[in-house]
């Protein structure tokens, strides 16, 4: 797919991978929606985009919290109508708990799931009847490799994106032969204000380490766009998990229970 004068939709557009992602499409020549619940940061990543690249169109930026199905058909009709359609809608958006399962209140499941499952699900509905009727577009669901495998102190946020995954992969089935396609990108842990806003339970740190720069997993993803890829697992680790939980299911969980080890509280009970 060239990108060059592509509509893309981009949602969580404010912050890591999103914000990335805008820079990363707008390098192609992109027509830019930048989505999210913070105009005022949307705003500073539009003006970033216009000053780096002289000569850019501004990016139409829209205030959107995705889980109100209101907001979210403004979001697209608003595209639609300024545009003509959506060719690349880039379900991005997305929050996260942290901390052990049985302090995870069931609100707690429900907020990340509205956000991450549904928000998704309603940007989705409202998009592809424009790309059916032009039949040709691409939805790109930003998932993660704790969907691979369930990950100790991940539970809520690796159910809400193993459940979309699922979504992605029944619409291929069901879209095949319509010109509109699904990717699914597993990013590993990324450089993002998510781990700033998310919830913590309690019960377990996060491991320490070098998270990947938001920047390279938006230029990874980009590429995979063009070239047509199925499926982006964005990390060496990744790979190595997807190809494990297949192959050898006994070695992932044994890895999986030394992570939840190493990784609970000092003083908390094993």
């Amino acid at each position: 797919m060239r990108l060059s004068g592509r509509r893309v939709v981009v949602t969580g557009a404010s912050s890591g991978i999103g914000r990335a992602l805008a820079h990363a499409f707008a390098d192609r020549g992109a027509v830019l929606t930048l989505a999210a619940r913070r105009l005022e940061k949307l705003e500073e990543v539009a003006r970033e985009i216009v000053e780096s690249r002289p000569g850019t169109d501004a990016p139409a930026v829209v205030r959107c919290d995705v889980t109100n199905p209101h907001d979210v058909s403004t979001l697209v009709g608003g595209t639609v109508e300024r545009l003509g359609s959506v060719d690349v809608l880039v379900n991005n958006a997305g929050v996260s708990v942290f901390g052990d399962e049985a302090r995870t209140s069931i609100d707690d499941y429900r907020h990340v799931m509205e956000v991450n499952f549904f928000g998704a699900l309603y940007c989705t509905r409202e998009a592809l009847p424009f790309m059916l009727r032009q039949e040709d577009g691409l939805i790109v669901n930003i998932s993660t490799v704790a969907a691979i495998h369930g990950v100790p102190y991940l539970a809520a946020y690796g159910a809400s994106k193993a459940a979309l995954v699922a979504l992605s992969q029944s619409l291929r089935a069901e879209l095949a032969g319509t010109g509109v396609r699904v990717m699914i990108v597993y990013p590993g842990y990324t450089e993002s204000e998510i781990y700033d806003t998310e919830k913590k339970v309690g019960g377990a740190s996060r491991p320490a380490g070098r998270y990947a720069p938001a920047s390279t997993v938006a230029e990874a993803t980009v590429r995979a766009i063009e070239r047509g890829a199925r499926d982006l697992i964005a990390t060496p680790q990744g790979r190595l998990l997807w190809a494990l939980d297949g192959l050898a299911p006994p070695i992932v969980e044994h890895a999986m229970r030394k992570i939840a080890r190493e990784l609970r509280a000092e003083g908390d009970d094993a």
